[in-house]
């Protein structure tokens, strides 16, 4: 039953053309030069200091290491980093 309510599922956001990172809940990195981050869908928050944020996303960790790392704002769907963005990595 899972594998036909994903087929039905996949179908209609395919048929309302929603690009398959969206409708598979895959996490989104946008990167403005090094001093800005915006991260989308993710699950959570495993480590944060200003040097190094690690979360959790569907499909693993993401890591993102820098100097002088903040968390402008979160919600539970996204968030944005400023500070030197020095590497971003999956693990």
């Amino acid at each position: 039953m899972r594998s036909k309510s994903k087929s039905l599922y996949h179908k209609i956001s395919t048929a309302a053309q929603i690009p398959a990172d969206l409708s598979d809940g895959a996490v989104l990195v946008t990167v403005t030069g090094q001093e800005e981050l915006c991260i989308e869908n993710y699950r959570s928050i495993i480590e944060y200091s200003d040097s190094r944020l690690m979360l959790l996303t569907k499909s693993g960790r993401l890591e993102v290491l820098g100097k002088h790392l903040f968390i402008s704002y979160y919600t539970s769907e996204e968030m944005k980093v400023t500070g030197h963005i020095e590497q971003i990595s999956y693990l």
